[in-house]
């Protein structure tokens, strides 16, 4: 599945710091991202926005930080649109 069949006006590209389930008070960094605020209570995260790239969710009480955060471009939008 491609993330923009997930919702393709609310993508971004963005850093993502969660808890690291192995270590307690330890954190994951997930540079380079492309994230999707939602379903409520999740944050919706891939690899890239390419065809094929793996998604996956992430409960928001996991997730310690979203920055560098970025609107993606998309192909088949008008910029101003």
């Amino acid at each position: 599945m491609d993330i923009t069949t997930v919702n393709d006006r609310h993508l971004y590209s963005a850093t993502v710091r969660l808890r690291d389930p192995e270590r307690p008070g330890g954190s994951v960094e997930l540079a380079g991202r492309v994230v999707r605020f939602g379903p409520p209570g999740w944050l919706t995260v891939a690899e890239g926005p390419g065809q094929g790239q793996p998604i996956r969710l992430f409960p928001t009480g996991q997730v310690l930080a979203v920055t560098e955060l970025d609107e993606v471009d998309h192909p088949d939008r008008p910029v101003d649109g």
